[in-house]
């Protein structure tokens, strides 16, 4: 999904308009990047990508429509809208003239065709933008185009597809063209009201309005590898730095790492990427009840506490990474925080769960086993060996959150994580206020909700993603507001020491359970999930398919107050602390009655028996 094959070090990108004309007229035989011979190339004549270095020529928008759309299914809209020139603009060569030169040579009305077709069998809108009309720049009949369009999508329900390859505004027309912003926005945003999916693939260049309208208010921002993106053109950013500018600093990859696009992918695989989303969006995949009964409640065999903590921290135990891969088909990561990076330590993406689209959301505390290299320069970007949860983090699962919300889709979100983030840095970029709003948001947000603690629950960072209407543990995970190495620095000021107080923070599967802080323990192959790790997704999945059909068919307009309800009651009229007051006063009550009783008969009331056999019972 992530190819992030970078642009060549040291070497300017072709220039975009340069290579556009040469494509057209046919007469490209060496690649303009790495000089190999395209004579002959399958690839080339079809996608236009080199097969050498997969570099990515500028493509007409006609070729675009057919590479995406199934054969035959195109039919254009709003062809017959021309542009005018409202300002009477001249120059070296007038405004009219252009429109005309341009309309000749790439036979197209306007710089953006839209229709409808379908994709992978799903109907959609498509909006294509071309470069090599006026530079794919957006005035008033663009504007009004790829509005009509947007509009059409949400009435009809279709899915927008939007393809940008444009440097920007329309100078010739002014501060009109710099309205077309607001009118594509509002469009924009009567779709994600409806619940519509709009997804942007972003060509070489994306930059200016036409980019930071209604193509980064996609739901879904996918880039071609090489790509320049960004709101300035690379000639204006070569100016802005004295021609200084390095090389992919613009890149799409660059902009991939920190955090704006949910993958830089092939342009031989948009089609496949783009129909997989399309599939996982469509809303007649929805899971029918089909599990009425539930198996026995999992009895996890009596272990030490201490026992349990390394269990759960076992270097080979399965992660989030692995469960995703194992329980549910057909991913499609959603990557990005849209404000400053990538957070590799939460993976989201929508995916099928049994039949269900759900969004799943999971906390990836480190590699797997074997692949965690010994050099640092070999760890993956924005990784940390931890798997502390950052800021960005933290976003990356909101946006998550919300964009189940947008879709209807239920959430399952899978945690490991020793905690949150504490360097200064972290802090400083609002740790605090990115662990409090996801709390927020996933209390409020108004589709089905179940979590799971998979191995490590550490503190805040960990009910930050648990705050569901389900939670579910495997049997050996746990659940602490502490490590037990800073509990035993806290209280015996030695972390040496934490296998002695480990057991006081009742942090077991077994513990969460009788406090009502979770709701069902999943069995794992006896010896920890590590033993078996396909035996130990198979019960997850069997645990989470019972789960998900319960949950979803509950109404929307109860979920959150039942949600909030819940944890509105833990510690206040939860059962398990009834009970625990109940047994309280009972020890009391039997204490009064044998003070009394020695009151009445003149013996020391210290001599008598205060509690009965059983009693000294913790909550057991």
């Amino acid at each position: 999904m992530t190819n992030t094959a970078p642009l060549f070090p040291g070497q300017d990108p072709p220039d975009s308009s340069e290579q556009h004309e040469l494509d057209l007229e046919g007469v490209r035989t060496t690649c303009l990047a790495c000089g190999g011979s395209l004579e002959g190339s399958p690839t080339y004549e079809r996608y236009l990508v080199c097969p050498c270095c997969r570099f990515h020529y500028t493509m007409s928008a006609r070729r675009r429509v057919d590479i995406l759309a199934d054969s035959g299914t195109f039919r254009e809209t709003s062809r017959w809208i021309r542009s005018l020139d409202p300002l009477s603009f001249s120059a070296r060569v007038s405004y009219r003239d252009r429109l005309l030169q341009d309309q000749d040579r790439t036979g197209l009305t306007e710089a953006v065709i839209t229709g409808v077709c379908t994709i992978g069998g799903t109907p959609v809108v498509l909006i294509v933008l071309d470069f090599g009309f006026l530079g794919g720049s957006m005035g008033l009949v663009v504007g009004e185009k790829v509005t009509l369009a947007l509009q059409m999508a949400a009435r009809k329900r279709y899915p927008a597809i939007s393809v940008i390859n444009s440097g920007g505004a329309r100078i010739q027309e002014g501060v009109l063209s710099l309205m077309q912003m607001a009118k594509t926005t509002v469009a924009a945003n009567e779709m994600h009201r409806r619940g519509v999916p709009l997804v942007s693939v972003l060509g070489d260049p994306a930059t200016g309005q036409v980019y930071a309208s209604f193509g980064s208010q996609a739901d879904l921002i996918f880039a071609e590898p090489g790509a320049h993106v960004g709101f300035a053109p690379f000639r204006s950013l070569k100016e802005e730095s004295g021609g200084s500018l390095v090389a992919g600093q613009h890149s799409a990859e660059v902009h991939f790492r920190h955090g704006m696009l949910d993958g830089v992918v092939d342009r031989e695989r948009i089609k496949h990427v783009v129909s997989t989303i399309l599939e996982l969006l469509r809303p007649e995949f929805r899971l029918a009840k089909r599990h009425r009964g539930r198996p026995p409640r999992a009895r996890p065999r009596r272990m030490e506490a201490w026992e349990m903590v390394q269990l759960a921290r076992h270097p080979d135990r399965p992660t989030s990474r692995h469960f995703i891969d194992q329980v549910f088909a057909n991913l499609v990561e959603i990557h990005g925080d849209r404000q400053y990076a990538d957070a590799s330590e939460v993976i989201t993406g929508i995916a099928r769960l049994a039949g269900q689209s759900v969004v799943v959301i999971g906390q990836e505390k480190t590699p797997p086993s074997g692949m965690i290299s010994s050099s640092e320069d070999d760890t993956p970007e924005g990784l940390s060996a931890s798997g502390s949860i950052t800021p960005e983090g933290f976003g990356k699962a909101r946006r998550a959150v919300r964009f189940a919300a947008r879709f209807n889709l239920p959430i399952v979100t899978l945690v490991d994580t020793p905690g949150s983030a504490l360097d200064l840095e972290a802090w400083e970029r609002g740790q605090a206020q990115a662990i409090s709003q996801t709390i927020s948001t996933l209390l409020d947000v108004e589709v089905p909700t179940i979590s799971v603690l998979i191995g490590e629950g550490g503190s805040e960072a960990a009910l930050a993603f648990a705050v569901t209407d389900r939670v579910l543990m495997l049997q050996n995970a746990i659940y602490t507001p502490i490590s037990p190495e800073r509990a035993a620095v806290a209280e015996l000021r030695d972390s040496a020491a934490a296998d002695q107080v480990v057991g006081a923070l009742r942090l077991t599967s077994v513990d969460s359970r009788r406090m009502g802080i979770i709701d069902e323990i999943v069995r794992e192959p006896d010896g920890g999930a590590h033993r078996d790790p396909l035996e130990a997704s198979r019960l997850l999945k069997r645990a989470l398919m019972i789960e998900i059909t319960e949950v979803v068919e509950r109404h929307r307009r109860t979920l959150v107050r039942r949600r909030q309800r819940k944890y509105r009651n833990i510690g206040e009229s939860g059962r398990p602390f009834r009970s625990a007051l109940r047994r309280e006063l009972n020890v009391w009550r039997r204490a009064l009655t044998a003070s009394m009783r020695a009151l009445r008969s003149g013996n020391d009331p210290d001599d008598e028996t205060l509690l009965e056999p059983g009693d000294e019972s913790s909550g057991n």
